[in-house]
């Protein structure tokens, strides 16, 4: 998440890909969504070809965008993204596995067949045995299991922002950034159309937290240096800013490391984190969905850690359980998080820990 790249002005825009309005901006040489940038961003870098089963002729819109790849990078280009704006990966280390595979193998190109939202598509999980049977998909999301966890990667598809470059300084422009994407999340996560604005409000809260604090904190411990601390308490505001960060940090941070999770992992957590953080203070309708996406999920992480990690259910237990535990001291940091704002909210009025209003007005409609 970047600093820079927060709207300066109030303005309307459409994905010219997806035809989504929020979070819409100028990439790659056209105006889309933050989703389909990076959509875009790792088909061109990764150098992946998909093929679409329907005569490129699937529907692609922000309801269906996790549907044919194929589509949806055709309609990339006829929007006027450009691929030699979409720089190469450096690090073949953080790539997916399959693409590590087909370099090794000499291939100049992966190529992919149109069912991408599943293991098999998007990241290169093989199953042992396919099943005959279509995946089940889950009643109330409307999806299946590998597609839900499809969704929460996504939600990390955007540039690192590592804990120790968040400053009070630029608090501001990081925490209206945050506003804007975690709105976004709320709009389109699954299961949310069917919560009211009271509800939305509650899971706004969380997904704020997650998308910001988390997701930093999760980037700081893959860089190779310590978090370093900042001594400036020249300022009480300053000096709470820069104990609650260090204390995410040391309380949350130093877990998280232990464990080595990766990127399917994390996006599991982040989803605990969303939808398990706050249950008690949730309705008996954002429980019944919180609970399917927690089924959802778990399915997907089972089946990821079988068919990836060959791993068997005892192991599998004891991991899930390892990641349920985390969220103990992450709810701790939370009610620091929210000490912390209410002592900064004198001084910085935009700190209201609410849904913006434009979304509650349009959930009541």
């Amino acid at each position: 998440m970047c600093a820079e790249n927060v709207l300066t002005e109030e303005e309307t825009r459409t994905c010219l890909v997806c035809t989504i309005t929020e979070n819409v901006r100028h990439h790659f040489g056209s105006t889309t969504c933050l989703a389909c940038a990076s959509f875009f961003r790792r088909t061109v870098s990764l150098n992946i070809q998909y093929i679409c089963k329907q005569s490129n002729t699937c529907p692609v819109s922000y309801a269906v965008r996790s549907g044919c790849r194929s589509c949806r990078f055709q309609n990339c280009l006829r929007a006027g993204m450009k691929t030699n704006m979409v720089r190469g990966k450096r690090d073949l280390n953080k790539v997916p596995k399959y693409v590590r595979e087909s370099i090794r193998q000499g291939n100049d190109m992966i190529v992919r067949d149109y069912a991408t939202s599943t293991f098999e598509t998007l990241h290169g999980f093989s199953r042992r045995e396919p099943s005959p049977e279509p995946e089940e998909v889950l009643n109330l999301l409307n999806i299946t299991a590998d597609q839900l966890l499809e969704y929460y990667l996504e939600l990390n598809e955007k540039e690192p922002f590592p804990l120790s470059r968040i400053s009070l300084d630029v608090f501001f422009q990081l925490n209206h950034q945050n506003q804007t994407e975690s709105n976004l999340i709320c709009n389109h996560c699954p299961g949310t159309d069917l919560l009211n604005s009271e509800d939305l409000g509650i899971l706004f809260q969380y997904t704020s937290f997650a998308n910001l604090w988390l997701d930093a904190l999760w980037d700081q411990i893959h860089m190779e240096e310590e978090n370093q601390e900042n001594l400036n308490n020249e300022n009480p505001e300053q000096r709470f800013f820069n104990e609650f960060i260090s204390h995410f940090y040391h309380n949350v941070g130093n877990s998280l490391r232990a464990l080595q999770l990766d990127i399917v992992e994390y996006a599991v957590l982040k989803s605990f984190v969303i939808w398990k953080l706050g249950v008690v203070d949730f309705s008996t309708t954002l429980k019944i969905v919180a609970q399917e996406h927690y089924l959802g999920i778990t399915v997907a992480l089972t089946e990821y850690y079988k068919s990836e990690k060959n791993m068997d259910q005892f192991e599998i237990a004891l991991r899930i359980a390892d990641l349920t535990l985390l969220l103990g001291p992450i709810f701790n940091s939370y009610r620091e998080m929210i000490n912390l704002y209410e002592k900064l909210q004198d001084k910085f009025e935009f700190l209201k820990f609410s849904m913006p209003e434009e979304r509650n007005r349009s959930m009541d409609l």
